[in-house]
């Protein structure tokens, strides 16, 4: 068996040749990764609230200019020698007005709050973005040693479905010859169709794997960089879950959005309840305009105003919408400290499971390790007593089984390890480029 595993280290060997590196995929993720792309535009977007809510704050202005065509009858009474006269006037004119307004506020506390809001909204995005970030070095890595989870698993499965076609050829001979009983036979085929179909399963599920890699870079591979066979994987660090607690509840970018989300809602609530309060804005206008022709003149008048002041409004009543508004306001508010208690109490969770599951991984790694060196050491033993006749086919298949799955559990030790650690440090706030490339160094050097 240990030619085995030495078969499979020089294949993982010559498939690096090539092979493209959790880094690179990363890299090649964070500039074409669908996901990452629409939360960059989705924070940009959200930026535009600010320069939308202070812009009720700053000068507003704006200019009009009308050109009218008239075309008139009218009777015209009048007297004469002979008595009234009736003359019918027609009158064709063009009246022309100009005007522009401007006003400024001089207090609107919804205004105020609605900008103060929007502010508060543009922390939230930025924080929205960087929560994205992060699951992105999560995906990239979590669809990265799937893929290598998935070669080790076709890798072992392959390796026993050959040891398996092979006990089953022996079996076959010794039958041939009248050493054993056909019901080894069947035996020894039915263990070869079993590891045959698991094959395929593995095969499959190399290939799903990989359609991950490319949902997340947009680009095909057939192979990546392996890891190496000697990490040194340690517990985590700092040893006191407590002090993971703490970094997680101070920097998760969870915990900060839903900090900020309450924020956002507490300036909503006052927003809606300042909507009772009077508003004064300063107001202004110039005014240029022809006015109709006067008795039998067909040319209009010209007519110009100014005028400024301030103005006062104070809402009286809106059929109790202004107090729905209110209420609804402070109980989104009542719902955001809610969401951000449920966040805190999580991301406690979260932390100390992983924190204890890491720990367990570490140990979980050297004892699958020394699994494999006595499975080993059983299927040799084994082998050796089926040969002399003390052992029969089941239990040599049985000896395999024992060998591949604890090669199976030891490659599926070490992944989990890295996935749980990666997913420790995402919820302690802690995650960034920095662990991929940390990571990187794992692999076997191309």
């Amino acid at each position: 068996m240990k030619k085995i595993l030495s078969l499979t280290t020089a294949l993982f060997a010559i498939s690096s040749a090539n092979a493209a590196d959790l880094h690179t995929i990363y890299q090649q993720a964070v500039a074409n990764d669908a996901e990452i792309a629409a939360a960059r535009a989705q924070r940009a977007a959200q930026s535009m609230n600010v320069d939308i809510a202070r812009g009720a704050l700053l000068p507003q202005a704006q200019l009009s200019y009308s050109v009218n065509q008239f075309d008139t009858t009218s009777d015209s009474i009048s007297s004469g020698p002979g008595g009234l006269v009736i003359t019918e006037l027609d009158k064709d004119y063009t009246l022309n007005t100009l005007q522009i307004q401007a006003s400024q506020t001089l207090f609107n506390l919804n205004s105020w709050y609605q900008y103060q809001t929007a502010v508060s909204g543009d922390q939230a995005a930025g924080l929205e973005l960087q929560l994205a970030e992060q699951q992105l070095l999560l995906r990239t890595a979590q669809a990265y040693f799937n893929v290598l989870r998935a070669q080790d698993n076709l890798s072992t499965a392959q390796a026993e479905e050959k040891a398996v076609k092979r006990s089953l050829e022996q079996t076959q001979q010794r039958f041939d010859v009248g050493l054993i009983a056909i019901t080894d036979v069947h035996e020894a085929q039915a263990a070869y169709d079993l590891s045959y179909v698991n094959l395929l399963g593995q095969e499959a599920a190399l290939d799903i794997s990989y359609e991950a890699l490319e949902l997340l870079t947009g680009q095909r591979y057939d192979r990546v960089v392996p890891l190496q066979e000697q990490v040194d994987m340690q517990k985590p660090q700092p040893a006191d879950v407590d002090q993971w607690v703490e970094s997680g509840l101070s920097k998760y970018p969870g915990i900060l959005l839903a900090e900020a989300g309450r924020d956002v809602a507490r300036l909503q609530r006052n927003a809606a309840r300042s909507n009772h309060m009077p508003t004064v804005q300063l107001v202004a206008s110039y005014s240029n305009a022809d006015q109709p022709p006067f008795g039998d003149s067909s040319k209009p008048m010209s007519s110009e105003a100014t005028m400024i002041g301030v103005q006062l409004s104070v809402p009286l009543l809106a059929g109790g919408s202004l107090y729905g508004q209110s209420k609804q306001a402070a109980l989104q508010s009542a719902v955001a400290d809610h969401q951000l208690d449920s966040q805190r109490r999580g991301v406690r969770q979260n932390i100390r499971s992983l924190y204890r599951q890491v720990s367990t991984d570490v140990l979980n790694i050297g004892a699958r390790q020394q699994a494999i060196t006595s499975a080993t050491s059983a299927l040799d033993a084994t082998e050796t007593g089926y040969r002399v006749g003390t052992r029969n086919i089941v239990e040599v298949l049985d000896a395999q089984k024992n060998l591949f799955r604890a090669q199976r559990d030891y490659a599926n030790a070490r992944y989990d390890y890295i996935l749980n650690m990666l997913n420790l440090k995402f919820f302690a706030g802690t995650l960034n480029e920095g662990d991929i490339v940390e990571l990187n160094g794992w692999l076997a050097q191309q």
